[in-house]
């Protein structure tokens, strides 16, 4: 009986091991594939960047434009993560797979929100920031606003309001594993902005980015 069990034990094992092995390799294509169609958006996202910044009203709302039928604001650089990620104008599940997506806010009021899934070439390693660390976002007037990581903290994955609070600038987040909590990622403008009339500094950091495809 005591073997019969021992047999048994070992079955149970192999099959979580084969199921998680499953989950793995499941995760890593969604998670490429999801790179994937973020880089080939974001090229179209460039592509409609002025070559020049344009004013901008701001009191008013971001300009969006379209790609491959989907509304885009702008774009989002991390340089300490190497990632350079097209904003879907509006959050919901079936935009998330393809790129990160604004909660809510705007730049110009200083309020805005990005979300993005724990894929790696999206929000994925958001944990990996620290104080002082640089983001830059850039809407489709080609004007470039920069802020800097000044907190990171964990959410739980229903603490809307605690998301939405205090006076802050900038807020990225993403599920952890499992979507249990938030990693959010808090940031303060530097006061530093393209000038109207200079070259959109995006299309240098998209040369540059391993995000985009080159043909």
């Amino acid at each position: 009986m005591k073997k019969i069990s021992g047999y048994i034990y070992i079955a149970i094992g192999a099959i979580c091991i084969c199921a998680a092995a499953f989950l793995l390799r499941h995760n890593f294509n969604e998670s490429a594939q999801a790179g994937e169609a973020s880089g080939e958006l974001l090229v179209g996202v460039v592509e409609q960047m002025p070559d020049m910044v344009l004013e901008y009203d701001e009191t008013g709302d971001m300009p969006v434009v379209d790609v491959g039928g989907r509304s885009f604001i702008g774009t989002v650089e991390i340089p300490s993560l190497g990632l350079l990620l097209p904003i879907q104008s509006e959050w919901a599940s079936d935009n998330a797979k393809v790129s990160v997506c604004r909660y809510k806010g705007s730049v110009y009021e200083n309020n805005l929100i990005i979300a993005g899934h724990n894929y790696v070439e999206h929000f994925g390693n958001l944990n990996k920031l620290a104080t002082g660390d640089e983001v830059v976002v850039t809407d489709m007037n080609g004007k470039s606003f920069y802020y800097e990581v000044t907190n990171i903290e964990t959410l739980g994955s229903y603490d809307i309001e605690e998301m939405d609070a205090g006076e802050w600038d900038l807020t990225l987040f993403t599920c952890t594993i499992g979507g249990a909590n938030r990693v959010t990622v808090r940031c303060e403008f530097k006061g530093k902005a393209s000038e109207v009339g200079s070259v959109p500094d995006v299309l240098d950091a998209a040369e540059k980015s391993k995000h985009i495809r080159k043909k």
